[in-house]
């Protein structure tokens, strides 16, 4: 019994289980079947609603006409509309089947259809034209007219007409279409204008901040305005200064001209005369003699003689001239006719009597100065007038009658050739120009610009909060840094949230942040935070001139300091070459890195003297630094040549070495204890002080072209450079266009310690340069990434902006001062060294062999094309295994000795020789 009731139980179970899946599983049959049948009937629904669609405009024949009289007289001029209203509806049905608030929707979708279908009528006036009701004649007209609301609407309208007039009817027609796009919309009109009144009021307040934003814009350029005008004030007073004192200079001078171009005194000397001597005219004029023309008597009775008050000899060419230190002045004095044996002297009075001797005078000047003792002084400037020292004669020890002869006259051009040599020695004398650096004014102001407002930046850390919010990842914003370019906002994520998790989401934040893009910094250094880099709406230029006038630039103890830029706290970065010692600059075309270099050249020149650091720049691209040419900083002109680019460093490396053994020497370890040594150093009469050395700095624009031409010697010289030339105050700037790894080799990469990188294309390049990613995040337009040595981290700065104007105004600045010759002896033999370096290695860069000018492999290229009959630069590289550029070169050696034609375009070039005249022309050449 036992077992049969559990028989009886398990079949029972199985019987309920296979029920229940039956059911299940006809539930499933007929909700496919119902979908299916919803699918169908939306099919067929579709096809008629396009075919009563078609009916209305009487493409379908006379069928389609017949149902189009009967939509028109049922919806009147709504029959247009009616067919998709109806498909519409039923679709919507469909969609939501068994849900209330479609039922509710359908409705007033057809309550409002049935309203316009009334105002169609209204203004129609079919069913307000019928005197009495008649449903038949509203479906005729409607009909056949194609007008009014139908029969449904035109019933409503008639209806409404006849009991509210039309006012009446416009009022209940609004208020029943209100009340159905309120439910069809589900979109209320109160919560509408709250919103819309919640949106006015936030945009007044947007207004309000945004014209306090304008005000202060305005504030901040008016007082810009005053503070140009103040500095162009200045700056006019400074010139008027200027010019009034070159006009005072120029009249002093032109004064001075005159009065050293009068009409000179004769020589006069007289020997002899002491104080009792008595000077008295002759009693007797000789025959033939001239009035003016007197011997000079004495009488030995000076004792007996009365004393009488000193005559003041007096002339006309001097009664104007104020004469003191007349030493200094050097003239050229005429000389008369060499027939008169005696020079006539200024007639004095018989009775005047000198209480001292006179003095041997050697020009007339001196005499001038002892007649007019009490004259002003003329003031005659150092730079214009050598010095000399004169030395007064002895005076005459017995009072002789004195023998007065005019000199002899000058033979040949004596006095030009005396002029020459006196103006040869004033010029050796002058003193050189001291160097002024360039006034800050020919650099122009940065403009005032408030960037993104205190709101927005606030707006953007509040979606950023909430977007990492939503990825579970809870943080609190700590500290905004707004930068000239780009805004860091810095999180500190909750404990127990990964640093990988906030930097694997930068997509997902860029997408919600709308950003171009973003840079997470995952820590910040010497912070516990995670910095996120958002770029701003609004950029500001940095401007060469706020670096220059800067403390921090200021300040800075180096002659070659560097104005790099503004990081993103806003503050002045400066670096000090000397302690990179090498730099690499590297980013795509267009991203800042010769402005960069301008900005460089032009922080020393504003820096450092001349004497202090020179200058050695090589631009191969010739147009970016030539500008350069012909200031005092410049070692040698703008090297442009490739070969001589290569010569350059060479020159570099054999200088470091000279200086390594001049610091062995003097038993010294730097340049700096060398010139301190050299300084300090005691030196004995008749040597010189040897010179001190200046800091060198190398640019070099465009590394990609040099290690083209010559990659061996360019890459060994840049090398041996950076390993050892730090303590010589030698020191390399490296920039290319192409960050890749056969411009920027590991031997170079690995020499250089400190390195900025731009904009690049890829994170790749990024590698290559910085050793991270980063840099193709960068905006471009001097947006960088600065890594010195000593940096743990790449530190994001805006690069300052100078332009080729201003560039041009402080050259021309630096050229019109004058400072003698720019290029001395000393750049001249580096010169010559330079040029017998390029001409002795030079060829060795091009893959040249020999003392000709024929590639090594001219002669295998040429026996291959003639054997092949074909020529291709191509075919020799891959035969060869030689670059693109020597293949070439090559093939033009082949064309210039007339193996093969000229080049057609894309097609090979054309054999012109046989074997057997390439072996008589070998044998010619």
């Amino acid at each position: 019994m036992a077992s049969s009731s559990g028989k009886r139980t398990s079949s029972s179970g199985r019987t309920r289980k296979s029920t229940t899946s039956r059911r299940n599983r006809q539930a499933q049959r007929s909700a496919q079947d119902s979908e299916l049948f919803h699918e169908i009937g939306l099919i067929v629904l579709f096809v008629a609603m396009l075919i009563l669609f078609c009916c209305n405009f009487g493409i379908i024949g006379p069928v389609g006409n017949a149902i189009s009289g009967v939509l028109f007289g049922i919806f009147g001029f709504t029959a247009y509309i009616a067919p998709i209203v109806i498909f519409l509806a039923v679709a919507f049905w469909f969609a939501n089947e068994g849900n209330p608030t479609a039922v509710r929707k359908v409705i007033a979708g057809a309550v409002l259809f049935l309203m316009i279908g009334v105002v169609c009528d209204l203004i129609t006036k079919t069913a307000g034209s019928m005197e009495q009701y008649d449903i038949k004649m509203l479906y005729t007209n409607c009909s056949t007219g194609k007008k009014g609301g139908g029969i449904f609407a035109g019933s409503i309208c008639y209806l409404l007409l006849h009991y509210l007039e039309t006012v009446g009817t416009v009022l209940v027609v609004l208020l029943c279409s209100l009340i159905s796009l309120i439910l069809v919309t589900e979109r209320s009109f109160l919560n509408s204008m709250r919103n819309g009144g919640d949106r006015i009021r936030e945009m007044s307040r947007e207004d309000a901040a945004r014209r306090r934003e304008n005000a202060e814009i305005r504030r901040q350029e008016q007082e810009e305005r005053t503070s140009q005008r103040e500095e162009a004030r200045r700056i006019r007073e400074e010139e008027r200064r200027i010019r009034e004192e070159e006009r005072r200079l120029r009249a002093e001078e032109k004064e001075n001209e005159q009065i050293l171009n009068a009409v000179p005194r004769r020589e006069k000397k007289v020997t002899g005369v002491m104080m009792d001597t008595s000077l008295k005219k002759q009693d007797t004029q000789p025959a033939g003699r001239r009035d003016d023309i007197h011997e000079i008597v004495y009488e030995e009775d000076a004792q007996e003689a009365p004393e009488v008050e000193e005559t003041r000899v007096t002339s006309n060419d001097f009664d104007k001239i104020n004469v003191t230190d007349m030493h200094q002045v050097t003239m050229q004095e005429a000389v008369g006719e060499a027939s008169y044996e005696d020079i006539p002297v200024e007639e004095v009075s018989s009775a005047a009597t000198f209480k001292k001797p006179f003095e041997r005078r050697e020009s007339w000047q001196e005499e001038a100065a002892l007649l007019t003792p009490q004259a002003e002084a003329i003031r005659i400037h150092k730079e214009d007038i050598p010095e000399h020292e004169e030395t007064p004669a002895e005076p005459a020890e017995s009072p002789v009658r004195p023998k007065i002869t005019a000199p002899e006259p000058p033979k040949g051009n004596s006095l030009a050739e005396d002029q020459i040599h006196k103006d040869i020695a004033k010029a050796a004398k002058q003193p050189a120009a001291e160097y002024r650096i360039p006034p800050l004014s020919l650099l122009q102001k940065g403009k005032a610009s408030t960037g993104d407002s205190s709101r927005e930046l606030k707006e953007t850390a509040m979606r950023l909060q909430q977007t990492l919010n939503t990825f579970g990842v809870k943080v609190t914003i700590t500290d905004i840094s707004q930068g000239p370019s780009v805004t860091r906002y810095e999180l500190q994520p909750e404990q127990g949230v990964k640093v990988s998790k906030i930097v694997g989401l930068a997509d997902d934040i860029k997408l919600n942040l709308a950003a171009t893009d973003i840079r997470i910094e995952a820590p910040i250094p010497g912070k516990a935070a995670i910095g996120i880099e958002v770029p701003n709406k609004e950029n500001m230029t940095v401007a060469l001139r706020d670096l220059l006038e800067s403390n921090e630039f200021r300040e800075f103890n180096s002659n070659i300091a560097f104005a790099v830029g503004k990081d993103i706290a806003g503050k002045t970065v400066v670096a000090d070459i000397a302690k990179m010692p090498h730099m690499l600059i590297a980013g795509a075309t267009g991203s800042g890195k010769s402005v960069c270099i301008n900005t460089l050249i032009m922080s020393i020149l504003y820096k450092a003297h001349p004497d202090d650091v020179k200058l050695i720049m090589v631009d191969p691209k010739v147009v970016e630094l030539s500008v350069y040419n012909g200031i005092p900083h410049l070692l040698i002109p703008v090297v442009t040549d490739p070969k001589k680019a290569s010569a350059a460093l060479h020159w570099g490396v054999s200088e470091m070495e000279d200086r390594y053994r001049k610091f062995a020497d003097y038993n010294v370890r730097d340049l700096k204890g060398y010139n301190k040594k050299i300084e300090a150093m005691p030196v004995c009469e008749g040597e010189e002080r040897p010179k001190k050395m200046p800091q060198i700095v190398i640019i070099v624009d465009e590394l990609a072209d040099l290690m083209m031409v010559c990659p061996g010697e360019v890459e060994e010289s840049i090398c041996r450079l950076a390993q050892l030339a730090r303590a010589a105050g030698i020191h390399l700037i490296i920039a290319t266009q192409r960050p890749s790894v056969d411009v920027i080799t590991g031997l170079i990469k690995a020499n250089m310690p400190s390195r900025v990188a731009f904009s690049v294309s890829s994170g790749v390049d990024s590698r290559t340069i910085l050793d991270m990613n980063g840099a193709e995040k960068l905006l471009g337009k001097g947006d960088m990434l600065f890594y010195p040595q000593g940096y743990s981290k790449p530190a994001r700065v805006q690069g300052a902006f100078v332009s080729d104007k201003e560039v041009s105004d402080v050259v021309d600045y630096l050229k019109n001062q004058t400072l003698g010759n720019v290029y001395n002896s000393y750049a001249e033999d580096i010169e010559e060294k330079i040029k017998n370096i390029g001409s002795s290695g030079g060829s060795s860069g091009s893959g040249s062999g020999g003392g000709n000018d024929r590639d090594e492999y001219f002669e295998e290229a040429a026996r291959f094309i003639i054997d092949k009959d074909k020529a291709s630069i191509g075919m020799l590289q891959r035969v060869l295994k030689i670059g693109f550029n020597r293949a070439a070169r090559i093939m033009d050696q082949l064309c210039e000795y007339g193996v093969v034609g000229e080049e057609e375009g894309t097609k090979p070039r054309k054999v012109l020789m046989s074997m057997e005249q390439f072996e008589q022309l070998l044998e010619e050449i």
